[in-house]
């Protein structure tokens, strides 16, 4: 059985909303910890987690988890001096020349005070070990927090992936191409306390192709840090047949609207309250500033843009940091390779709107999503599931075509 102590980010800023987020944080400790029979329990502003597990499953589980500032190896005492010391001999026991004690009284009943512990304790670690206390940098920091009922200690702390639970920002439809952006960007999100709802839109014959390619399998990645994923999948054919002669420099930036129409035609089915994507400012053509209007023009949903001030060697950075470059880097042919590769820079969004409308996109959009799939990633078996669309937002064919002539 390992303990751990664990901590939330920035939820402390949340005031009276705040028991709902550690409500939120705690389920999503739960799921992350599946399969190792673990116990969480908040006592004193902190997670206390029992898990049968080991510390090396354990720690990997708690890293991608939303919400955490940071999480470590516990060891627990009784709220007695002398059995405290013991465990802190125990720590101190390493090779480390500088240390210091950070105690934390939280229960102002324990006749010592936070400063009293630092100075006693401290006093008997230097008379036992002959190690050095430094305050600023010690190469051993040994954490003691009495709590109400017990007292913990240790001393590796692990930084957590900060941010907001998964799930309190409420959810959002994510374009996803599977290259190295849109990941991350999702992440991102993620981060932010969203729950991503991923939207592709693919070029092969049936919908097993991108089930069985670098997308799906980038989708289970992220589903570490936030369980059940669901992913939408949306055949491109439709689309190019119905646009073939459009002039190339407008390709993607029709595209694009297409994409996004696609997106707000689902959220509500969804649930969801936004869309997001990946793109970064002005870092390709169809993302500059003139035409990323061209692509909001006549949404009713908020566009969300985690890595628009992001350069591309930062993003990199990052899908190498949670591990998405490598896979993204994969071959696989999606809708973006064929839509021209020079566009126009400074697309005006009105002229974007007449080729929506002279190629009847939004009967096209429900169209499409007639034809396309609904796949959910269960993290904790590692399976797939896939079934229609339209059934899968139960969403009658009659009423598909009853969308598509508002």
């Amino acid at each position: 059985m390992e303990t751990f102590v664990a901590h939330y980010s920035e939820i402390a800023l949340k005031g009276k909303n705040r028991p709902e987020f550690v409500r939120l944080l705690r389920r999503n400790l739960g799921k992350a910890l599946s399969g190792l029979e673990a116990s969480i329990s908040f006592e004193d502003g902190r997670f206390l987690i029992r898990a049968k597990g080991s510390a090396e499953e354990v720690a990997p589980a708690l890293s991608t988890v939303f919400g955490l500032s940071w999480f470590a190896r516990a060891t627990i005492s009784e709220r007695d001096y002398g059995k405290i010391r013991e465990e802190v001999m125990l720590h101190a026991s390493g090779n480390e020349a500088t240390f210091k004690i950070a105690a934390r009284r939280s229960d102002k009943s324990f006749p010592l005070s936070s400063t009293e512990l630092e100075r006693r304790l401290g006093a008997e670690v230097v008379s036992k070990t002959g190690k050095k206390v430094r305050l600023d940098g010690p190469e051993l920091t040994i954490h003691v927090d009495v709590l109400r009922e017990r007292a913990l200690v240790y001393s590796d702390r692990s930084k957590g992936p900060g941010g907001l639970p998964v799930g309190t920002a409420g959810r959002v439809v994510h374009l996803f191409s599977g290259g190295i952006d849109s990941p991350v960007s999702a992440w991102l999100m993620m981060k932010r306390g969203c729950r991503p709802v991923y939207l592709h839109f693919y070029l092969a014959p049936t919908p097993e192709v991108p089930l069985t390619s670098k997308v799906a399998r980038l989708v289970e990645m992220l589903s570490a840090y936030s369980g059940k994923n669901t992913l939408i999948l949306v055949p491109f054919a439709d689309y190019q047949i119905s646009t073939f002669g459009v002039p190339g420099e407008l390709e993607p930036s029709l595209f694009r609207r297409f994409m996004r129409m696609t997106a707000e035609a689902v959220a509500p089915a969804l649930g969801a309250s936004g869309i997001s994507t990946g793109d970064a400012l002005s870092q390709a053509a169809s993302q500059t500033l003139w035409n990323l209007k061209a692509f909001d023009e006549g949404s009713t949903l908020p566009i969300l843009r985690p890595l628009l001030s992001y350069d591309k060697e930062e993003v990199i950075a990052l899908a190498r940091r949670i591990g998405t470059y490598e896979t993204s880097l994969e071959e696989y042919k999606d809708c973006c390779a064929i839509v021209s590769r020079h566009p126009r820079t400074r697309v005006k969004a009105q002229l974007v709107s007449e080729y929506a409308g002279g190629y009847s996109f939004k009967q096209l959009v429900w169209d499409s999503i007639g034809k396309g799939t609904l796949a959910t990633y269960n993290q904790t078996t590692r399976a797939w599931k896939s079934g229609p669309l339209r059934e899968g937002l139960h969403l009658p064919a009659e009423e598909l075509k009853a969308e598509a002539k508002l």
